[in-house]
């Protein structure tokens, strides 16, 4: 269930190129002054001012990648595939209405259906929990991933090219057998086999090797160690760990507030490491390169890490002290440097 949840927060694609222009007008009726369009790899793509609630966005033209459109950190980001030259987004009290797109109908329509499901079976999960019916609460979950996996199936045999067949995988990944999900991924076309996240799961499937770390040197090369998370966690230091990944744009936009701790605090001592989660390695070491992230990255394909911590949502940063104990968890933005003063120099004061 728990990778069920940080699948469905977690909605990844790639922006690529192409040739005609899509442009994206929309009507709003909330009190937003501007609006943005990002990439779902959380690159910002256009960004505009609502005039008379309306908004204009252009992006390029391309079934293959999605885009969502954000109004701000109180609203949920719409997710379009942009795969015609026009789309329209009414949004007022209720849900959004998208017309002009069909692959993007079918993407918002297989999202509600993913939430709804999970949220409708969870809490007959949970009441049966509460009444002490654990054998029952499970399976209520078992049926619900049948139901999943059996209903991205479908849909991803008829779009393996596309966003949407990207999106039912994401979807259904873990709910499937393995050696299905390798059958179906070597099936799917380059959205599908180029995607951070389902590639990270395969490359772990397909096993990665173990117990190794990643860093990139200050001249630009990413070098391998024969490390682990026992070699940095624990062993006398105060060490942040940030939990993230290469396709999940608010780790991405996290991250410099990572950086700026391993360059301030280092030299007193504080140990700084990351912990890719479900992602591809080359994807993870373009993004080191693209970020200027200098701090190890342990490898984790077999998610063993992201399990033992109850990772289900990323970005999560994690404050170790030197016995390995965990003394602070979910920070964010200034949160981190706060909390490292506070639990690491002001102590030694």
């Amino acid at each position: 269930m728990n990778k069920f949840i940080s699948i469905v927060l977690s909605i990844s694609a790639i922006c690529s190129c192409g040739q005609q222009i899509c442009t994206i007008r929309g009507e709003i009726s909330d009190p937003v002054d501007s609006v943005r369009l990002f990439s779902m790899k959380g690159s910002l793509v256009d960004q505009c001012a609502v005039t008379d609630g309306a908004f204009t966005l252009t992006c390029e033209i391309d079934s293959e990648n999605g885009v969502s459109v954000s109004r701000g950190e109180n609203y949920d980001p719409i997710s379009l595939i942009p795969d015609t030259k026009e789309i329209i987004i009414t949004m007022d009290e209720g849900k959004p209405v998208v017309s002009g797109s069909p692959l993007s109908n079918e993407l918002q329509e297989l999202q509600q259906w993913a939430l709804s499901t999970f949220m409708e079976n969870s809490m007959k999960a949970m009441s049966l929990i509460e009444a002490g019916d654990q054998k029952g609460a499970d399976a209520i979950n078992a049926e619900m991933h049948k139901t999943i996996a059996s209903h991205c199936r479908e849909i991803y045999l008829n779009h393996k090219t596309d966003a949407l067949g990207m999106q039912a995988m994401t979807l259904m990944m873990m709910d499937l057998d393995e050696d299905e999900f390798m059958e179906l991924y070597e099936q799917g076309g380059k959205v599908i086999q180029e995607d951070a996240q389902i590639g990270g799961y395969y490359e772990h499937l397909k096993s990665m090797p173990q117990k190794h770390s990643i860093i990139l040197s200050e001249d630009g090369k990413v070098l391998k160690e024969r490390s682990s998370f026992e070699d940095y966690v624990g062993v006398g230091k105060y060490t942040l760990v940030d939990f993230w990944a290469s396709w999940c744009g608010p780790c991405k936009e996290e991250t410099p507030n990572v950086i700026a701790i391993y360059e301030k605090y280092r030299s007193e001592g504080l140990m700084v490491i990351g912990v890719p989660v479900n992602d591809k390695l080359d994807a993870t070491e373009k993004a080191l390169k693209e970020l200027g992230i200098h701090y190890p990255q342990v490898l984790d394909p077999s998610q063993e890490l992201a399990e033992k911590f109850g990772i289900t949502g990323i970005p999560r940063i994690i404050l170790f002290d030197p016995e390995g104990n965990i003394v602070a968890d979910g920070l964010r933005g200034s949160e981190i440097e706060a909390s490292v003063r506070r639990v690491i120099f002001d102590q030694e004061r």
